[in-house]
């Protein structure tokens, strides 16, 4: 049976500065993708890390781009223009600040929501329709600037509930490349991973 997606991204930001953030649960979900399929994320002919994997014995493309956030629809279109893969299967794994911490939720298409790595892929690709998979960051310790709460570290007081949440994510989408979005939205929307 052919996979409903081809290429999953995980967004963050590049370099170890951010790599243990909130804005930054994109690529860690990628990165898990990536040690359960056995393969390793190299440089690729552009500004991104990949490898192909197989996923439910489907090949997927797992990326996680190396250009900083609000620039992460660059390297993506020109991957699946060079490739030929359509919008609808694409799917996004990223941070969502709107969604509390521990849970998780999952959309065929939509707006960016303020999020500025969909922003740009969507201005890039030039419409919305294609997977994601949001995370939530949301906790009851907040910084006054939306800015600082997503590039600050992750606080060892939520490592457990953000691994759970890691896995969870990474789960959902070995299912949505084996049933698609809307089957596998229903199976974990909804779901407190806390």
């Amino acid at each position: 049976m052919p996979a409903f997606v081809r290429i999953v991204v995980g967004l963050g930001n590049p370099g170890e500065r951010y790599r243990n953030t909130w804005h930054n649960l994109g690529a860690r979900t990628v990165e898990e993708l990536a040690r359960r399929t056995g393969v390793v994320l190299r440089p690729g002919k552009g500004e991104y890390l990949g490898a192909e994997a197989r996923i439910e014995g489907n090949p997927v493309m797992l990326m996680t781009p190396t250009s900083f956030m609000n620039r992460s629809g660059g390297p993506v279109s020109l991957w699946m223009r060079y490739q030929k893969v359509q919008l609808s299967e694409l799917l996004v794994v990223y941070d969502d600040h709107d969604i509390p911490l521990g849970k998780l939720r999952l959309r065929a298409e939509g707006s960016a929501g303020g999020h500025r790595g969909i922003e740009d892929i969507i201005q890039l690709m030039g419409e919305d329709r294609f997977s994601r998979i949001k995370i939530g960051i949301q906790t009851e310790r907040e910084a006054a600037n939306l800015a600082d709460q997503v590039l600050a570290p992750i606080p060892k007081i939520y490592s457990e509930v953000v691994e759970r949440v890691v896995i969870a994510a990474a789960d959902a989408i070995e299912a949505t490349v084996r049933e698609g979005i809307t089957t596998t939205a229903n199976r974990y929307n909804g779901v407190d991973y806390k």
